[in-house]
């Protein structure tokens, strides 16, 4: 992965964090509570489908957006993984993945030399099957029970007394849906500190080193083409100019589906405002009921490969 590329993911994963903490301090009812319990139910599951998506525009132009899926059957040691990304308007190439995991052994998507994918690698684990959908062994589930009950009493704090935004939208008789949408003046103040701070070191940031064809260093500004560029036209204050989230969930206190979007404003060196927007989906389905169907059982090729060589042998089931 490009270095350019491991920063925007970076800065992707501090907007989750900051939106989650504005999300986490408003509640009705049981919202909130509804909306936590159920996400901390899904830690343990061992069989379920996970779909995600996110898309983020600047100025309303969309810029990248991708997809996520993942079909899990631990108890039976497969899995299922599959990922798209597109960027209309960067320099990155669109992409499908397809990975699996069964009983022992890992299978990336294997690439012809037109680029085009014709099959299947296999691998074997290098350390045990995964048993639970966060991966946590037995053997640290004491240190991970220690960090999720501090995140869990961190957002607990956060929320306060500041429970009476979320609005329950449908009360079935299997499932509930609570939304909520607020606006800048409403945002914990917290919150724009630490988007202030974030942008701050990005703009210390705004330059990477690449290589030459005779392997000389070469500092290279963000342009058009690198979603970094974007991120700093929002200049070193930018504010969360709005957000929404929307979810269900079931009465059996599973989560099953969620949309959130939020929008950031800021302004460029020159003076001109922008806005930046992320648009995150999420859904549970199939818990308990996930079937992963075993790469043998696909009818595409399947090579092993040798970590001697690299060469590649045709697997016969």
């Amino acid at each position: 992965m490009k270095k350019k590329n491991i920063a925007a993911v970076c800065a992707v994963a501090g907007v989750c964090v900051l939106t989650s903490a504005a999300f986490a301090s408003y509640q009705t009812a049981n919202g909130y509570d509804t909306l936590k319990k159920s996400l901390l139910n899904s830690i343990d599951y061992t069989n379920c489908t996970v779909t995600g998506a996110v898309k983020v525009s600047f100025d309303g132009t969309e810029l990248v957006s991708g997809s996520y899926g993942l079909e899990a059957d631990y108890p039976n040691q497969r899995s299922h993984t599959f990922s798209s990304s597109s960027a209309p308007q960067l320099d990155s190439e669109d992409y499908t993945l397809h990975t699996y995991e069964d009983n022992g052994y890992y299978y990336y998507q294997h690439f012809n030399e037109d680029g085009e994918a014709d099959g299947l690698t296999r691998h074997e684990l290098a350390s045990d099957p995964q048993q639970t959908l966060l991966g946590i062994s037995e053997g640290d589930r004491n240190t991970a029970d220690k960090v999720i009950r501090f995140m869990e009493l961190a957002a607990d704090t956060v929320v306060g007394d500041l429970r009476n935004n979320f609005v329950c939208t449908e009360d079935a008789d299997d499932h509930a849906t609570y939304s909520i949408t607020l606006d800048s003046v409403q945002i914990p103040e917290i919150i724009n500190a630490g988007l202030s701070m974030m942008f701050s070191i990005a703009n210390t940031e705004s330059t990477y080193i690449t290589y030459d064809e005779n392997g000389e260093p070469t500092v290279v500004s963000y342009d058009e083409n690198d979603l970094e560029y974007y991120i700093l036209r929002l200049g070193t204050d930018p504010v969360v100019d709005n957000l929404t989230l929307s979810f269900t969930a079931g009465k059996d206190g599973n989560f099953r589906d969620g949309n959130a979007a939020v929008s950031f404003k800021g302004t460029d060196a020159d003076g001109s405002e922008h806005t930046m927007t992320f648009d995150v989906e999420l859904s549970f389905s199939d818990i308990g009921t996930t079937s992963v169907t075993p790469p043998s059982e696909l009818g595409i090729d399947i090579y092993e490969y040798s970590d001697y060589d690299g060469s590649l042998t045709k697997v016969t089931f």
